[in-house]
């Protein structure tokens, strides 16, 4: 099953809903693997040392600005190289326990938040839970660190008002 708002196609039909906002059309979002994301980092190294030497055995070409550029590029590979973090499928559990009110429909978004440290992009769960009622009642707005595990904002909840 794919994560989201499961919508049978009948009613998509009769309200008229685009092909791009059909939840079925997209699964859940998967951080790349750091191996093979290290593979990229000695690639674009052998690339940049290539480069390289090419530039100080060959005076009619120069290529410094790409070996300067391919070096720039492996240091930034490597530092937003990923950890392990919360996976889609398991903020939705993490936050239940959270929020004050029931949980019936959700929508998860992963954002990055770029900070000048030693890892330059924190992944960062975005979480609005609609309570169970038909339509909802209540909604909560919530932020999870993907790394750390830990909620970062307060949690944000409202009465929703003609839904």
């Amino acid at each position: 099953m794919k994560d989201g708002i499961n919508i049978d196609s009948e009613s998509a039909e009769k309200q008229m809903i685009p092909d791009d906002l059909n939840s079925l059309a997209v699964g859940s979002y998967k951080i790349p693997n750091p191996v093979i994301r290290n593979r990229y980092l000695y690639i674009f190294l052998l690339l940049s040392l290539l480069s390289l030497i090419i530039s100080f055995f060959n005076n009619w070409i120069n290529l410094y600005p790409a070996f300067i550029l391919l070096l720039f590029l492996s240091v930034f590979i490597k530092f937003i190289e990923n950890r392990n973090m919360l996976n889609q499928n398991e903020v939705i559990e993490f936050v239940s326990s959270n929020i004050p009110h029931s949980i019936g429909y959700y929508s998860i978004a992963l954002t990055f938040d770029f900070k000048f440290n030693i890892r330059l992009l924190n992944p960062i769960w975005t979480v609005i839970i609609y309570d169970h009622n038909n339509p909802p009642k209540q909604k909560s707005i919530i932020e999870v660190d993907a790394y750390s595990k830990k909620i970062i904002s307060d949690v944000y909840t409202e009465d929703v008002i003609d839904a």
